[in-house]
């Protein structure tokens, strides 16, 4: 019987945590380890490189200031002491020392006097920058030192005090003073604290249509729309609704119009979640596709720092930042196009923070770490791996003697994938092995050609192997080690002999 040869996309749907290995789809993944999926390809990740070192230990918070003329500052904070990382290099002396605490929480407000970042850690009292100097803001009514959590909504700054259930506002465009409270201890029915504060849009833009959501440590999110607190005509309670306890104290950011959150039960948005029973969460999750993977991190390392989500605009990143065990982080990164996922490693990131539009974390040896640049982690491979979802190839009820199969990529260098074939769910120890792209070892494309692609360096790499297995499905796990290309893989092609039918 004549040989027939197939062709099918690479694993653009993402990692899928979710689906049985016989019910995935086939453009899902197994595994998406450093592969970024976008519609027609997955791409090996950029790398990352130093930028500012000269602090010791764990850098635990990066804070951005935005000038009114659009520029921008970055400042780490560690140990005791806040930093200026604006610029490459070793840092000089510290801004700001003898703080208690270097796990900030953070915000920006522009009032009459100027554009301010407001800082809180629960410990030290809320540190203030104005673009020239730093001060601590003279806020009475709460324990000013006691403040942990922030949040600016409808022109008013919202702070409040660890392991309390009431919240604190100032007046309009004010960064000091007399504070009001405001106690939601009537309304948490299930007590704990307040965990942090956002606000969330729901008219796709910054108006009196603007809700605050807090959310408590036990999973309540008390909703509120108005403007002035202290007026029944002007504030009115939205509803309390039963979400899934929040993970650590980052634990929501602002994306567009919506609010996100990070929450026991998955990575939620507001415009979702809050608008459904939590039995049906799951689902409703921009995380559902990855929920299990979620749920273990969850379980194992709930209370370990480092927990936090952040948009990366350029990359079209939404990324969450994952502790694991031994002090070491992953990130579970959404397409924010597409919504496909997959897990960055190799960044062993405490914290993340934007400067302008560039992306960066911090790190446990004292330094500053720009991402998305270059080609390798500080001269490091980043080693891809991925293994797509088994494919029966459109007859799922015949068997197939599988014999050579091509993985196609675009790349400026070669790169010497390793291809392992798995039949009918079976998920073998990979064999081959990924040689460095750029090594000068021999080259796998047999069949190279394509020496640019619109004037671009990056050409198309593919060239057939041959394999041995027979089964009803496959599957194909590609991996790479790269520190001078980021390949993408945009095709993959199989040659099967046929057998009979069930």
């Amino acid at each position: 019987m004549p040989a027939n040869s197939t062709s099918i996309q690479p694993p653009v749907g993402g990692w899928d945590t979710r689906n049985a290995l016989a019910d995935m789809p086939e453009e899902n993944a197994v595994i998406l380890d450093n592969w970024f999926p976008s519609t027609d390809r997955v791409t090996l990740r950029r790398g990352s490189a130093g930028h500012a070192s000269g602090m010791s230990g764990n850098v635990n918070t990066l804070l951005e200031y935005t000038a009114p003329d659009g520029s921008s500052e970055l400042f780490a904070a560690n140990g005791a002491d806040i930093y200026d990382v604006t610029s490459a290099g070793a840092v000089g002396a510290a801004v700001v020392t003898g703080l208690n605490n270097d796990q900030f929480q953070q915000t920006q407000i522009t009032t009459a006097g100027g554009s301010f970042l407001f800082a809180v850690n629960g410990a030290d009292g809320a540190r203030t920058y104005d673009g020239t100097d730093w001060g601590t803001a003279n806020i009475t009514g709460p324990t000013a030192a006691n403040l942990i959590w922030c949040n600016l909504h409808q022109r008013r700054l919202w702070f409040g005090e660890a392991g309390s259930l009431r919240a604190w506002y100032l007046p309009v465009n004010s960064i000091s003073g007399a504070a009001s409270s405001f106690d939601l201890g009537a309304e948490a029915k299930r007590g704990g604290f307040i965990m942090g504060m956002g606000t969330w849009t729901r008219d796709a833009g910054d108006g009196s249509d603007d809700v605050a959501v807090f959310l408590t440590s036990e999973g309540e999110a008390i909703v509120y729309q108005g403007t002035d607190p202290s007026s029944v005509a002007t504030w009115a309670q939205v509803g309390v609704f039963t979400i899934g306890e929040p993970i650590g104290r980052r634990c929501m950011i602002k994306a567009g119009s919506d609010l996100v959150m990070i929450t026991q039960d998955g990575f939620v948005s507001a415009s979702a979640v809050l608008a459904i029973d939590r039995s049906q969460t799951e689902r409703a999750a921009i995380s559902a596709q990855i929920n299990e993977a979620v749920n273990v991190a969850v379980r194992g390392n709930r209370a370990s720092f480092g927990w936090q989500p952040i948009i990366y605009p350029r990359g079209q990143w939404l990324l969450f930042n994952v502790p694991q065990p031994n002090n070491a982080f992953h990130q579970y990164v959404f397409n924010t196009i597409t919504g496909a996922p997959c897990r960055f490693t190799g960044m062993n990131a405490r914290c993340w923070g934007m400067l302008g539009d560039e992306i960066y974390f911090g790190t446990a040896d004292g330094r500053v770490v720009k991402a998305d640049i270059g080609m390798n982690d500080d001269g490091a491979v980043i080693e891809g791996d991925a293994l797509q979802a088994f494919s029966y190839f459109r007859s799922p009820g015949r068997h197939k003697a599988f014999k050579r199969v091509e993985a196609v990529f675009q790349s400026a260098d070669d790169p010497q994938a390793a291809l392992d074939l798995n039949i009918d769910f079976q998920i073998a120890a990979p064999t081959g092995v990924a040689t460095q792209s750029g090594s000068g070892a021999a080259r796998w494309g047999i069949s190279r050609w394509g020496v640019g692609t619109w004037g671009s360096p990056r050409q198309i790499w593919r060239g057939w192997r041959a394999i041995r297995g027979a089964g009803f499905a496959a599957s194909l796990r590609v991996r790479v080690n790269s520190r001078t290309a980021t390949p993408s893989w945009i095709a993959t092609n199989y040659l099967y002999a046929p057998g009979g039918r069930l």
